[in-house]
């Protein structure tokens, strides 16, 4: 009997030990050739899972989706996501840990809703040196929002060094993550979310880690803002505080909407601007806020500098002697008159012995004369004893001459 008793406790212990893709009871099987060890590759046995799932046969909906093909795979390792795909090679970070591959089923061909899940075997890979790190999402508290309220968390990890994403999960409407680990945005819906975020190194390795959070958001107050024309001054100086001159916002209430001018009614920053570049302005009502942009720049440098020499070109010089008054233009001093142009009123004829042209055009006196030009006249016009006074004139000048010329010998 003791006999028989160790032949049974020894198959028992082979089978504890035996690989565990060998285990009947698990719906997900792993090929023959698997190697749970470093530099090996598992997988997993797509067909006999495929058919294992539809022989076990829970659910219309189930069968469907196996029968179908409508089927993810994704591995765990030490609980946390690490990979998805049929497949895996382990490295040496993954001495030491625990694995498992599980099965996703949708209902639909787009694997979107999903319908049931079905586990594999555990493994761990033997650990031949230091267990491998992991990076992990430290807890955090994860606060809940309320719709129209800013809303932010930063999350950490363990390994700087790693990639924020979500993993089969959405976040509150309005939320988005960042590949930093910000949780950042303004809620636009009410509800409750169950999130599940993934961490994976940068440098590229095949492994992962998440963490889920729960997100309730809360109904805000039906209030909402719309700016419907900015401010006038939109460009500030460094020390400069903002101006709601010209602002035109309509608040949206339950009763209807208010507009507000010039930021009345309105809760605003008024410190002054010290950055410089570009800046949200948040301005609000209650529990509703909107953001403009203002552009900042650095104010003008007050710093003396030194004298300067005197411009010469500004120096005044000397008078332009083009412009100083010139000597009287004799040729615009009065001339003696032109007997030659004198009308023929009585005075002397021209001394150069020259008579008056007898071609019969009119006199330029401008006074007609109205004498009977035959009246005691000459054939020229002159008067008898015009001529006669005429003639001792001028031998009276001959004889004058005469004497001066001898008296000056």
């Amino acid at each position: 009997m003791k006999k028989a008793f160790s032949i049974i406790l020894s198959l028992v212990l082979l089978c504890s030990l035996a690989v565990p893709a060998m285990a009947a009871t698990e719906a997900v099987v792993y090929t023959s050739d698997t190697s749970f060890v470093v530099g090996g590759t598992v997988k997993v046995n797509e067909q006999k899972t495929q058919q294992n799932i539809m022989d076990l046969g829970k659910n219309a909906v189930e069968y469907n989706a196996a029968l179908e093909g409508n089927m993810q795979y994704y591995w765990f390792r030490n609980d946390t996501y690490y990979a998805d795909g049929p497949s895996i090679t382990l490295t040496e970070n993954d001495k030491g840990c625990q694995f498992y591959c599980k099965v996703y089923l949708f209902s639909d061909a787009d694997r979107i809703q999903q319908c049931g899940t079905y586990d594999g075997a555990r493994f761990t890979v033997p650990n031949t040196g230091d267990p491998a790190v992991i990076p992990e999402i430290r807890d955090a508290a994860i606060p809940d929002g309320k719709v129209g309220q800013s809303y932010y968390v930063k999350l950490e990890c363990s390994d700087p060094d790693v990639v924020f994403s979500l993993f089969r999960s959405d976040l509150p409407d309005g939320l988005t993550l960042t590949q930093h680990g910000e949780i950042e945005g303004t809620p636009t819906k009410a509800g409750f979310w169950h999130v599940v975020i993934k961490v994976t190194p940068e440098a590229g390795e095949d492994y992962a880690n998440t963490k889920e959070f729960e997100i309730t958001i809360e109904a805000g107050d039906e209030y909402t803002l719309e700016i419907m024309e900015l401010p006038d001054k939109v460009d500030y100086t460094v020390g400069e505080k903002p101006d709601m001159t010209g602002l035109k916002v309509r608040i949206y209430t339950p009763d209807g909407f208010i507009d507000s001018k010039d930021g009345k009614d309105l809760t605003y920053s008024q410190k002054e601007l010290v950055t410089v570049g570009e800046q949200k302005i948040k301005i609000s009502y209650k529990d509703a806020f909107e953001f403009f942009i203002v552009t900042v720049v650095a104010a003008p440098t007050t710093e003396p500098t030194e004298p300067t020499d005197p411009d010469t070109s500004t120096e005044p010089t000397e008078p332009d002697t083009s412009t100083k008054p010139t000597e009287p233009d004799t040729s615009t001093e009065p001339t003696e008159p032109d007997v030659s142009t004198n009308p023929t009123d009585g005075t002397e004829a021209p001394t150069d012995g020259s008579e008056n042209p007898t071609d019969g055009t009119e006199s330029t006196d401008p006074t007609p004369d109205t004498t009977d030009k035959n009246d005691g006249r000459n054939d020229k016009g002159m008067p008898w004893w015009g001529i006669l006074l005429i003639a001792v004139a001028a031998a009276g000048a001959g004889v004058g001459i005469t004497v001066v010329v001898l008296k000056k010998k």
